[in-house]
């Protein structure tokens, strides 16, 4: 009889890579895979300005039928970050587009409560709502697989620099309403 020794690092990598492989075993939408991306920051007198672009794999849905998602520009930790979202019908901004839904917030996160289990991060709704540029008029565009803003003041996410851009799913919970009580938060692709 030959005795097979198992080493338990090697298991527990095994079973790590298998755990992994089958939580992302569910194919990311090409519109959320980030291909390229870039930040600039600019002076414009004594004010610094922030020009986001993102790239994806496939074209972006501006349809307004392609759920709730978006992409971001995390800074500081996730307090004042930029984001770009559509999540009709949640009415949450004055500068909607009315066909895509897309537009701007700079907003928190925090770590998700139990009604966003699972979730990567959770809206700090209520600190997000108390900043001055939740509902920010930026200059955005997006055609294609290309998706945009500019002229973002720096000044407005805290003076502080862009860590990373992601792209992200959400999944509001909505009371009797039709208003948010929770924003669920799942980070599809990093860069």
């Amino acid at each position: 009889m030959k005795t097979i020794q198992i080493c338990p690092g090697l298991l527990a990598l095994g079973l790590f890579i298998t755990t992994i492989t089958t939580l992302h075993a569910a194919p990311i939408p090409g519109y959320l895979v980030l291909k390229e991306t870039e930040v600039e920051v600019e002076s414009e007198g004594s004010n610094k300005v922030l020009k986001l672009e993102i790239k994806t794999q496939a074209p972006i849905p501006v349809d307004g039928k392609s759920g709730a998602f978006g992409y971001a520009a995390l800074t500081d930790g996730g307090n004042n970050l930029l984001v770009l979202v559509t999540h009709l019908p949640i009415d949450d901004s004055s500068y909607e587009h009315p066909e895509s839904g897309f537009h701007t917030h700079v907003l928190d996160l925090k770590a998700p409560g139990e009604a966003c289990a699972g979730a990567d991060f959770e809206v700090d709704l209520a600190n997000s709502g108390k900043n001055k540029a939740f509902d920010a008029d930026y200059r955005w565009k997006t055609k294609g697989n290309k998706i945009s803003v500019k002229k973002v003041p720096v000044a407005d996410l805290g003076d502080a620099g862009v860590e990373s851009i992601v792209s992200f799913t959400l999944k509001p919970i909505l009371d009797a309403n039709n208003k948010p009580t929770h924003l669920c938060v799942k980070v599809m692709d990093q860069n």
